[in-house]
């Protein structure tokens, strides 16, 4: 069976492996971002995609979507969408494009009814973000290890099984009354993040400003935002260099005016999230 990429990115072809409306199946987990992506389409086919960490961008004709951990995202069919000036970022993604036509065959040998409703239901919140759950993953990990291990029968019938299962979860999780997530907490620490971006910025500090244990609160933070305090931290801290490297400030100025212990750090953190240096940054910027 094909699985063309690498470690880093992988995607199945799904009609080689006899899934009818399947289109591909893939997956990415990326240290540092990559080039993003073109504008591009999938025709006749709806796509789901599953940010399990860090953030994702997507452009559809002028409208901005951002995904951030535990975020599901829809693609209509036929729909052109990029990663608008973004790169594809830091952190894990997987993605499913499924045929929407039943003449195409049965989905997952489901009748046309059945698969008919749930694409469906898929397709009335596509363009729209909407949190997730991390059993989600589970699923999706196995279906990538089926995929990778595909030999019988019973692979057949268990690819077969964990697609329904993800469609039908899925299905569940974009219904669901949306919950006031907990913007007190995380505006406060917004607040506190912005105001010392200056210096080094300690988890045990913005957990003692949670209330939580050090321990509870990296668990906590991470299931709101999609990935860990320091993360988080150095991402709004690269941001804000952005805009430091602008004005005439030198690089090691813009990393010690924001907490970076080296110019060399801030380098290596600002390429992790950017897939460029600053200097060649600054350079492009101003071209």
């Amino acid at each position: 069976m094909k699985n063309f990429g690498n470690q880093e990115r992988r995607v199945f072809n799904l009609k080689d492996y006899g899934i009818k409306r399947g289109l591909a199946f893939g997956h990415y987990r990326y240290k540092q971002v990559k080039p993003g992506l073109e504008k591009h389409q999938h025709i006749g086919a709806l796509e789901i995609c599953y940010c399990m960490k860090g953030q994702q961008h997507y452009k559809l004709g002028e409208q901005f979507y951002e995904l951030n951990g535990n975020d599901i995202f829809i693609v209509p069919p036929n729909t052109m969408h990029s990663t608008g000036e973004f790169p594809e970022d830091k952190g894990e993604l997987f993605w499913i494009q499924l045929l929407v036509d039943s003449s195409e065959g049965k989905l997952c040998n489901m009748p046309n009814n059945q698969s008919d409703f749930l694409l469906a239901a898929l397709l009335d919140k596509s363009q729209h973000v909407f949190k997730g759950s991390f059993q989600l993953k589970f699923i999706l990990e196995k279906l990538m290890l089926q995929l990778e291990n595909f030999d019988s029968l019973l692979s057949k019938i268990m690819v077969d099984q964990l697609i329904v299962q993800l469609l039908l979860d899925t299905v569940i999780l974009c219904n669901k009354p949306e919950q006031s997530p907990p913007l007190v907490k995380l505006n406060e620490l917004d607040r506190f993040i912005h105001k010392h971006l200056h210096r080094m910025i300690y988890v045990d500090e913005m957990a003692n400003l949670a209330g939580m244990s050090v321990g509870y609160f990296k668990f906590w933070f991470k299931s709101k935002t999609g990935m860990p305090p320091r993360e988080y931290v150095n991402r709004l801290k690269i941001e804000q260099a952005k805009l430091d490297l602008l004005t005439s400030k030198r690089v090691t100025e813009v990393a010690f005016g924001l907490g970076f212990g080296s110019s060399q750090y801030f380098a290596t953190t600002f390429k992790k999230f950017t897939g460029t240096t600053p200097k060649s940054y600054r350079s492009l910027q101003r071209d």
